[in-house]
């Protein structure tokens, strides 16, 4: 049982202080890991709606950069040390209780995440935000001139072009699909092995997750 105040003074001990900045550390990561799950889900939904898309997963890329910079705040709970798993002490007595697992199904949710957000960008190259907007309305005037080799060249370019652009659709598909696959394993890992903390990153419990995480 932990003390919360000095009996004599009144004032809140070390302890309880930690416990409670751990606990405000943890509501902020679940309110953090909710945005991200929704805008991640929904980009992969929206994979056919074109420039919504486009914006989920440029969205997707800001919350990506805004917890890479929260994790140089120096709260142990926000380091990127919490995606690496350590296998030490596993074994066929705790394979499923062991964080490693956990651990290991987040930094396969992220690394999937950050490639089809990198791939999804290099595709779109800026169009849905308008950054390449006015280079598409640019027309050579080589080409009212019949100037047929530099059409050729630049017409070759763009064969290139779409040969990239194939591979790194093909990367984004798979790697879109790969983060669907992690995030279900996930989901199953948390909700059938580690319930409690399922239910405070789900907003049903607020209390459980400086014991749990």
């Amino acid at each position: 049982m932990q003390v919360r105040a000095n009996l004599v003074t009144g004032v809140p001990t070390p302890l309880y202080r930690n416990t409670i900045s751990a606990m405000s550390i943890m509501r902020r990561i679940r309110t953090y890991h909710a945005v991200q799950a929704i805008l991640a889900v929904l980009s992969f939904v929206t994979g056919e709606l074109g420039v919504i898309h486009a914006w989920l997963g440029y969205g997707v890329a800001v919350v990506i950069v805004f917890r890479l910079l929260w994790a140089l705040s120096g709260e142990r709970q926000l380091g990127l040390t919490r995606f690496h798993p350590s296998f030490e002490g596993l074994n066929v007595g705790n394979f499923l209780a062991h964080p490693a697992i956990s651990k290991a199904l987040m930094l396969g949710i992220a690394l999937s995440l950050i490639g089809a957000t990198v791939t999804g960008i290099a595709l779109d190259r800026g169009k849905a935000v308008g950054a390449t907007a006015a280079a598409t309305e640019v027309i050579a005037p080589a080409y009212a001139d019949g100037d047929e080799k530099k059409y050729a060249q630049r017409k070759h370019k763009g064969v290139r072009e779409d040969e990239q652009d194939g591979f790194v659709e093909e990367a984004h598909e798979a790697l879109s699909n790969l983060m669907m696959f992690f995030i279900a394993m996930h989901i199953t890992y948390i909700v059938l092995f580690r319930w409690p903390l399922a239910k405070f990153m789900l907003f049903i419990s607020k209390d459980r997750a400086a014991k749990t995480r």
